[in-house]
């Protein structure tokens, strides 16, 4: 992620209360409801992998899972063992090919709010991970913004000025997943206010 913004507002929104005010503020709290029971579809059970989980927000809108969440900011994986405790299990770092290797296999990997924050190649590659740690009628789930025809101009400004800069269409996300699993499915979806998009894959 060597080409995020580090300076400013960008560096600032690595404390996690100021991300998590911002995240209220924008709506992210319903799209994450949303994105957990229309997407994620978790059943009480499921092992659960979520990678680049940030505070664990999502695991709010789980039912009892075995949740294991990836993330390389500290001070966020801090804030999930404080707030979750012992309904998950959290690690502070990137998730690459041994940490891969060392996981049993899940029924769901969640990637959400990542892939605009890495190039082509590092995207390709997770999209191997996820598949090879997926147990077989597993499903891997991202959610990222996108940049779409005819976009609200106030979504596309607010996108525009997103940390992650690999924002993609949603063709250009299609296509990583398809290099890794040969069933994906991509949706997107409009916010009205306030206005962004929002693009979701499925892949099996």
């Amino acid at each position: 992620m060597a080409s995020e913004r580090k300076h400013g507002l960008y560096a600032a929104l690595r404390n996690p209360k100021l991300y998590e005010t911002i995240q209220r503020l924008s709506g992210a709290d319903r799209v994450r409801r949303d994105f957990a029971q229309h997407f994620v579809r978790a059943q009480p059970g499921d092992r659960v992998l979520d990678i680049g989980c940030g505070p664990a927000d999502l695991l709010a809108h789980l039912p009892d899972v075995d949740y294991i969440g990836w993330e390389p900011n500290a001070s966020y994986v801090a804030k999930a063992r404080k707030t979750y405790r012992d309904r998950g299990t959290f690690h502070v770092g990137l998730f690459g090919p041994e940490q891969a290797r060392s996981l049993a296999p899940v029924d769901i990997a969640v990637v959400s709010a990542v892939l605009h924050h890495i190039d082509d190649a590092q995207a390709s590659e997770l999209f191997v991970l996820l598949r090879q740690v997926l147990k077989p009628g597993g499903r891997a789930i991202t959610v990222d913004n996108v940049f779409t025809e005819r976009q609200n101009p106030i979504a596309r400004l607010l996108i525009s000025l997103d940390r992650g800069r690999h924002v993609r269409s949603p063709a250009g996300y299609e296509a990583l997943a398809r290099g890794a699993f040969a069933h994906v499915h991509g949706t997107v979806a409009a916010q009205a206010f306030p206005p962004y998009t929002y693009f979701f894959i499925t892949a099996q």
